[in-house]
């Protein structure tokens, strides 16, 4: 098997045909796999306004669209980069500004069993393929958590499904090669009680679909004495009938650091 790494330039004009494509085919897998192991670093928004979140120096960032808009996408994105210090090609201007070495997160979604299990964390697992195209096609993506960011490059290792804590490396993102610690990702849900959010100190905090007031101020609170965020992933309810005057007040209130 040919090595691209070996070889110098005149090496290379002198190859045959065939060798060629051999070399180049091992050079399309290498890449393949690396995108398949690390696929946060291959990250782009999907718009302008994606960015736009991306960049927000917000304590509470709300990020809305409709179904299918990347708005889950845009906010598990900043969580990995921030908890596991693998920031995309496209973010890597935003380092200095939101990389605080290991942190503790929460993510918030609306059920264990319905989203959490079976739509967020196949998200996560870099050998889980989540997309429209067949795998590792355009539209879609590997999961987001580097494979060399998990405890010995493995998931059981680092999920506790008992707790449902992920615990993960997190990397310096200018010397990856250098660990600095773990993160945590606590994963709870919308049909806990609100007493069960009353604890610990949160860096950043993510929502997949708006909670109960009760459960945004166990949040906020939680984030406090760290001068942690709060993200909120959503789409705005078709129902009219559905009361959303605590989110507006709570996070859109003129006057606020929410965007």
């Amino acid at each position: 098997m040919l090595n691209l790494q070996t070889l110098d330039p005149e090496e290379i004009r002198g190859l045959t045909d065939e060798q060629f494509r051999e070399l180049m085919s091992g050079v399309v897998g290498i890449s393949q796999e690396d995108r398949k192991q690390n696929a946060v670093l291959y990250y782009k928004p999907v718009s302008k306004k994606a960015q736009t979140a991306h960049d927000s120096k917000s304590k509470v960032l709300c990020i809305s669209g409709g179904n299918g808009s990347g708005k889950s996408e845009v906010a598990l994105t900043e969580l990995v980069m921030c908890a596991t210090g693998v920031f995309p090609y496209s973010q890597r201007h935003l380092i200095e500004q939101k990389f605080r070495g290991p942190i503790q997160t929460r993510l918030v979604v609306q059920s264990l069993t319905t989203t959490l299990e079976t739509i967020i964390i196949p998200k996560l697992q870099w050998w889980k393929w989540t997309g429209v195209d067949q795998q590792g096609g355009e539209r879609g993506h590997w999961g987001w958590i580097p494979k060399d960011c998990l405890i010995d490059g493995d998931w059981q290792r680092s999920w506790n499904a008992k707790l449902r804590l992920l615990k993960v490396l997190c990397r310096d993102p200018n010397r990856p090669e250098k660990i600095l610690g773990e993160s945590s990702i606590q994963c709870m849900s919308f049909d806990q009680d609100p007493s069960d959010f009353a604890s610990g100190d949160y860096h950043l905090i993510v929502h997949d679909e708006p909670p109960n007031l009760a459960i945004w101020r166990e949040n906020e609170a939680r984030t406090m004495r760290v001068d942690g965020r709060l993200l909120l992933a959503m789409t705005w309810p078709d129902d009219p009938s559905i009361n959303v005057d605590w989110l507006y007040n709570e996070v859109y209130e003129p006057g606020k650091n929410g965007d």
